[in-house]
């Protein structure tokens, strides 16, 4: 089977074949004929880990989706936007299984980044980043475990979202790692990615625009030194800009990204052993060499490490606590040390930009903290996005401050 075979011709590469275009069974809005629905005619594309009435579900691995059954439903969040006038347009390439922030699919191929066409897209929710970024999509669904969402929002220049954990319905999903995995989704304005907030929550937007900027904003002393230097000049003009109509303080807190991090990876990789490991195990020649490394070390955690690194994982829970307790504070930093790696990198440059960006990623991941990403700026022609992270819970009150930072810095 080639990639030919698998990808919906051209559209950037972020369409497998299968489902383009149509969607079996698919349910009457479930809206009041007199109301316009909330997302009407918005465009959605599905990262291919959801259940789809009548199709597989590939999850980014050809062996994979050969062994599934063809979906009696849809997945509970795929309903809830089509139910809510979302039109689908089709499923999205995935890295596989979701374990890659690379956005490369030794099957499907990299998708191509609108934003930086020589650049890596980023994943493993590439697929429908770039089906956003290339306005084929108003809606991108997808999943964050380790930053697959935040990620490539941020190489791809557009809004992300990746909610409390567990706030949103994961049922008919693929999952990497279940005390990690979030349902996503990527737009291109934070308007739209507030809306698919409220049908997915059954919420509302708490705080008003007008509102966020009462805020305390704080920048974590801890993250500066991971950014790449033009980004980190960049962000510390910004800040100092900020201050003249926004509470914002650089602190201290005793956050410790790269023990964090590595605790991350120990604790995801063993829950990914316990998830896929026996199916892993016994096709590890079907996956491409990265993401077949990554599942051979999984294998091999020990429980040990799991107790280490569970250990970590409480006291970087109690850091976070005090940090959020208390007050309207959110965290904000950019999303990403750094731009999209080029495409020609090689395995060992991907894989370390991967290991440093967890360490940003890391901290919403181990928290089950709501996180959103929004464009920021660009340095030789590629985005970086700027980060917003508030306590748990508080989805809707970190999108508003999202936005009303975003507003005020296009001003």
């Amino acid at each position: 089977m080639t990639k030919a075979d698998l990808l919906q011709p051209g559209l950037h590469g972020a369409f497998v074949r299968d489902g383009f275009g149509s969607l079996p069974s698919a349910a009457a809005p479930a809206i009041d004929d007199a109301q316009l629905p909330v997302l009407a005619s918005a465009r959605l594309a599905v990262k291919d880990v959801f259940d789809i009435a009548g199709l597989r579900t590939g999850g980014g691995n050809p062996v994979w989706r050969d062994a599934q059954p063809l979906a009696a439903s849809n997945a509970p969040a795929v309903r809830l936007l089509l139910d809510h006038g979302a039109q689908w347009i089709g499923k999205t390439v995935t890295d596989e299984l979701t374990y890659s922030l690379a956005g490369i699919n030794a099957h499907y191929g990299t998708p191509e980044n609108p934003a930086a066409p020589t650049r890596t897209p980023g994943g493993s929710s590439s697929g429908s980043a770039v089906a956003v970024a290339a306005g084929y999509a108003d809606i991108g669904l997808g999943t964050d475990c380790g930053g697959s969402i935040r990620l490539p929002a941020s190489y791809c220049g557009i809004w992300g979202i990746r909610p409390t954990h567990g706030r949103i319905p994961g049922n008919g999903c693929v999952t990497l790692a279940h005390s990690f995995d979030t349902v996503g989704w990527f737009a291109r304005d934070g308007a739209l990615l507030a809306d698919v907030l409220g049908v997915l929550s059954h919420g509302t937007t708490a705080m008003p625009l007008d509102d966020a900027q009462q805020a305390r904003l704080v920048v974590p002393n801890e993250i500066l030194p991971l950014l790449h230097s033009p980004a980190r000049a960049a962000f510390e003009s910004m800040c100092a800009r900020l201050r003249s109509a926004w509470r914002i303080e650089m602190i201290d807190d005793g956050l410790a990204p790269d023990s964090w991090a590595d605790a991350f990876r120990v604790l995801q990789g063993a829950e990914v052993a316990l998830q896929h490991g026996p199916w892993a195990a016994a096709h590890l020649d079907t996956f491409g060499a990265d993401v077949r490394a990554r599942f051979a070390t999984a294998l091999t955690i020990s429980r040990e490490q799991v107790a280490d690194a569970q250990r970590v994982r409480v006291d970087a829970l109690r850091r976070i606590a005090r940090l959020f307790g208390g007050t309207s504070t959110f965290v904000v930093m950019p999303t990403l040390p750094w731009i999209a790696p080029c495409v020609d990198a090689s395995g060992a440059e991907i894989d370390g930009i991967r290991r440093r960006s967890q360490q940003m990623l890391c901290i919403a991941g181990l928290g089950g903290l709501p996180q959103v990403t929004f464009p920021w700026t660009a340095f030789d022609g590629a985005p970086l996005g700027l980060s917003v992270i508030g306590a748990r819970g508080d989805d809707e009150a970190v999108l508003a401050v999202a936005r009303a930072l975003h507003a005020a810095l296009a001003d």
